[in-house]
């Protein structure tokens, strides 16, 4: 007999933090400020780097580097001036960010979905929901102050095609 994904109702748990449909909305949140964090440090570094930004942007797309790669690139880049644009406590949450994309993309809900034992699914869907409240609330923080520092490289550049 095979399990069947969320093979019971799922509306008889009392011990829930959240329903499903709450948990599907957050996870679209976390990719979302993934995604966006991802835009911002690519633009980051080619405005930083040497080359230009529109070359640069290219040669990003040509190696189809991934975000760690390019938060690598950037932070050898950024940590050889006298004052770094990020520090190291927020380049080591940039490179979480690249593990967290991939397990809410890739594991999230396997955490879950195939349990058949109802008390193992509330058990690990709540642990989800409790981690998914403090990824969000860490990935909006630096989605902020990226976003911002993006900004302050392009409010000077009125052509940002490539």
């Amino acid at each position: 007999m095979s399990i069947v994904p969320l093979s019971f109702s799922f509306n008889l748990f009392q011990n829930v933090p959240m329903e499903l449909e709450e948990f599907h909305q957050k996870v679209g949140e976390i990719l979302m400020y993934c995604q966006c964090i991802e835009h911002d440090v690519k633009y980051i570094y080619a405005f930083m780097a040497d080359g230009g930004f529109k070359k640069n942007m290219m040669e990003m797309e040509d190696r189809r580097l991934t975000l760690g790669q390019v938060v690598h690139e950037l932070q050898e880049y950024d940590q050889s001036w006298d004052e770094p644009l990020f520090n190291q406590e927020e380049y080591r949450t940039l490179f979480d960010i690249v593990h967290k994309r991939n397990y809410y993309a890739h594991s999230v809900y396997l955490s879950f979905c195939y349990l058949d034992d109802e008390k193992d699914f509330e058990y690990s869907f709540a642990r989800e929901c409790r981690t998914i409240e403090r990824d969000l609330q860490e990935l909006s923080s630096l989605y902020d102050k990226v976003e911002d520092k993006r900004r302050e490289y392009m409010k000077n550049d009125t052509d940002l095609r490539y």
